[in-house]
């Protein structure tokens, strides 16, 4: 069976939020035991990334994306090309196994969302599961 079902939030600029909780409460929701579950996120200026959510990898990864695509840059897309080319650098799709009813994600593994945008979004995110 497929199921699906959306989450929503409202970000801040240059925000990062840990979404683990909120996607393994809807495999929960739909009692997935074995599948997949995909997790797409609607737009062009946040991404997704799987990795540990400590505070000073955070702050490594946020001077890396400075970096690369800084905001003070003369781009031909002046409003927010900086957040633009940070989001492709990332994901806007990811794929997890479920088994026994939960996300197949390491230790130290989270789910995390990054907001680039110079200004607040709403953000979804659809959440698909395959299985049952």
């Amino acid at each position: 069976m497929i199921f699906r079902d959306v989450l929503e939030y409202k970000t801040k600029s240059e925000e990062r939020l840990d979404i683990t909780k909120d996607v393994q409460a809807v495999v929960e929701k739909y009692s997935i035991q074995e599948g997949l579950c995909n997790i797409f996120l609607k737009g062009t200026t946040a991404a997704l990334t799987i990795n540990e959510d400590d505070r000073m990898l955070m702050a490594d990864i946020k001077k890396m994306l400075a970096r690369i695509a800084p905001p003070d840059k003369f781009y031909q897309h002046p409003e927010n090309a900086h957040s633009h080319l940070r989001s492709i650098l990332m994901n806007n799709c990811l794929s997890i196994p479920i088994a026994n009813g939960k996300l197949l994600l390491g230790t130290w593994q989270s789910i995390l969302l990054w907001e680039f945008d110079v200004e607040e979004r709403d953000r979804m995110i659809v959440v698909t599961m395959i299985g049952g």
